[in-house]
């Protein structure tokens, strides 16, 4: 088993750790896996291991390894995490299944543009400063 594997399980670990702590069910928190500058190579073994919820930050990277990935296992969960400007609206509702940086008005008018245009409704999270 790889470093990032084992790495993977500690963070389950205390992930479940602290939702017992706080006397939560088990599996109520998820782990949002930040695969940001990881090849698709180095992210298959944590997919594997069991994780489907990882977030980028960046439309162009992800264009280049995750739709391989995606086709590969259906059942992963892509968030945009980091800032999304207009012009990359069209390709991040294509790419993404949640977009948390909903963060100004002109933004959430090219996504919905871009979610009645393509027939697809990722999940939105507006941020509030």
């Amino acid at each position: 088993m790889g470093d990032t594997v084992q790495q993977f399980f500690a963070v389950k670990a205390r992930i479940a750790a602290a939702e017992q702590e706080a006397g939560r069910e088990a599996g109520a928190g998820t782990l949002v896996a930040v695969s940001k500058t990881f090849d698709a190579v180095d992210i298959q073994p944590v997919i594997e291991a069991g994780q489907r919820v990882f977030g980028e930050n960046r439309v162009q990277e992800t264009q280049g390894k995750w739709p391989d990935l995606k086709e590969a296992f259906p059942d992963i969960e892509l968030h945009l995490i980091g800032p999304l400007q207009s012009n990359k609206a069209k390709e991040a509702v294509a790419l993404f299944d949640v977009i948390e940086t909903v963060d100004r008005e002109k933004i959430a008018a090219e996504l919905t543009k871009e979610i009645v245009r393509q027939g697809r409704a990722p999940k939105l999270y507006v941020q509030v400063n």
